[in-house]
């Protein structure tokens, strides 16, 4: 096997990246039109004659072709805990370690108007998780019965005290309710085993929920299931990080994914306890993903632009409120809208400073200082503060001007200084060439080619020519 061929099916573009595996090199990337909504295979044969115009047939079918996908908003799921600070934040990342995106988390015993929500927003799965092992039981039960009395259809993966797990599935099951039993993802404290739901939501995404047209068609020309998108990155991120026995990796890093709709933040590096605080809440996983779903280049910006405030973002890009009304209705309506002028595209930078920024907080820990038994300080989340690189993804970050000046929105201001756990400075990059996805489907098959065009495309690696005389 002497090439890969890579494959990201989004809502709007279907991407493909051909690696030279002797070479560690790319050799193609390019996208066409996504067909996800009416044949996704339509698109995929394309991709697939791109490749193999480079590859010649022969390698091509010797090839390992393997995808991703976020299209159609990518995988949307539900939480139901018992307490936000430990169940819900511990499903959380759960699902964003699987590649989702959560619509929807209830924390507490279940009322109707709860049930209710849960119905009504969109997601395709609903993680069910709570308690520790040998701990309370009653209140799952509770929830287990009002579940399967409700009016929810999608299946439920239930990953809590694992004593009542067989009485969960049965009562969801004579309900005709799925339910699928995963290893509690916070089995004692100071514990988070996230990976075993993690595992059951990626095969229900490929299995089950993905819902591209032709998939059927698609799945049977690829050697593996497909991806959830985000997952993918993930691992990439983490073998960047680390690297491999034969190559080293960056070390600690942040990540930053700016989409039309939402903004994905990524950290790797093991959390260290901010000097002089108590770590509180459940433990922060080496690879974390979070996922602001108001926080986007378009379909939400009016969220983002609210939370920011009109008077002050208007002021900030230089534009009277009325012209900044209407330019975000424009991106609301066009998701596809282009900037057309300076004073659209500042606007356009504007919000995606706002988006690093805002997103950067809400991922990254903090200290406070509590007075409950003398003052002391308290750490809650992910401490950042040693991130020594921050990574830039997504198309105004990939083609923009000024990049820099966006991605250094995730570092601390002085004000937040020893309250909010972001890195003080850091080494700023580009993922100029989009091939994350590609190296987390490829790092299973040659972890030492995915970690070498992941460095080449940050700059971290020299530009070369490979053997079909294209750049990366």
């Amino acid at each position: 096997m002497e090439y890969a061929v890579l494959i990201d099916f989004g809502s709007t573009y279907t991407k493909v990246v051909c690696v030279d595996l002797k070479a560690r090199c790319i050799v193609l990337r390019d996208q066409v039109p996504s067909t996800v909504h009416e044949d996704a295979a339509i698109g995929l044969a394309q991709c697939f004659q791109a490749a193999k115009s480079v590859l010649g047939s022969t390698h091509f079918e010797g090839a390992l072709k393997l995808a991703t996908s976020s299209a159609a908003g990518g995988l949307r799921m539900a939480v139901a805990g018992l307490t936000r600070s430990l169940s819900i934040e511990a499903g959380r990342n759960a699902a964003f370690s699987a590649g989702g995106k959560l619509m929807c988390c209830k924390a507490g015993l279940l009322s109707e108007a709860d049930l209710q929500e849960l119905s009504c927003a969109g997601a395709e799965i609903l993680l069910f998780c709570g308690g520790y092992e040998k701990g309370n039981t009653k209140l799952l039960l509770q929830n287990g019965m009002r579940i399967s009395d409700s009016a929810l259809t999608i299946p439920v993966i239930y990953a809590g005290n694992s004593e009542v797990a067989q009485d969960i599935r049965g009562m969801l099951s004579r309900k005709g309710k799925e339910c699928f039993l995963a290893e509690n993802i916070i089995p004692n404290v100071g514990k988070l085993h996230i990976e075993p739901t993690a595992e059951i939501i990626r095969d229900l995404f490929m299995k089950r929920i993905t819902n591209m047209k032709g998939v059927g068609k698609v799945q049977r020309m690829l050697a593996g299931a497909i991806v959830p998108t985000p997952a993918a990155v993930l691992a990439a991120g983490e073998l960047l990080c680390r690297g491999t026995d034969e190559e080293p990796g960056i070390g600690a890093f942040m990540m930053a994914d700016i989409g039309g709709a939402t903004t994905d933040i990524y950290s790797y590096g093991e959390n260290e306890s901010f000097p002089g605080a108590k770590v509180v809440g459940i433990p922060q996983p080496f690879a974390k993903r979070t996922v602001e779903g108001d926080m986007g280049m378009r379909e939400s910006a009016v969220c983002l632009v609210q939370e920011v405030g009109e008077t002050v973002f208007a002021q900030q890009c230089g534009v009277t409120e009325a012209l900044l009304q209407a330019a975000i209705q424009k991106r609301i309506h066009s998701t596809a809208y282009i900037a057309e002028d300076a004073a659209q595209r500042q606007i356009d930078r504007n919000i995606a400073e706002h988006a690093v920024r805002i997103s950067a907080r809400r991922h990254a820990g903090c200290v406070t200082k509590e007075f409950n038994d003398g003052c002391k300080l308290v750490q809650r989340g992910k401490n950042l503060t040693g991130i020594k690189t921050i990574i830039g993804t997504g198309g105004i970050l990939v083609n923009g001007k000024q990049p820099e000046a966006i991605l250094r929105g995730a570092l601390v201001q002085p004000a937040e200084m020893n309250r909010i756990l972001l890195p003080k400075d850091a080494a700023v990059c580009i993922d100029r060439d989009y091939v994350f996805f590609a190296a987390g489907l490829l790092r299973a098959y040659d972890p030492d080619a995915a970690l070498a065009i992941m460095k080449r495309s940050i700059g971290m690696l020299p530009e070369r020519k490979d053997l079909h005389g294209y750049s990366d």
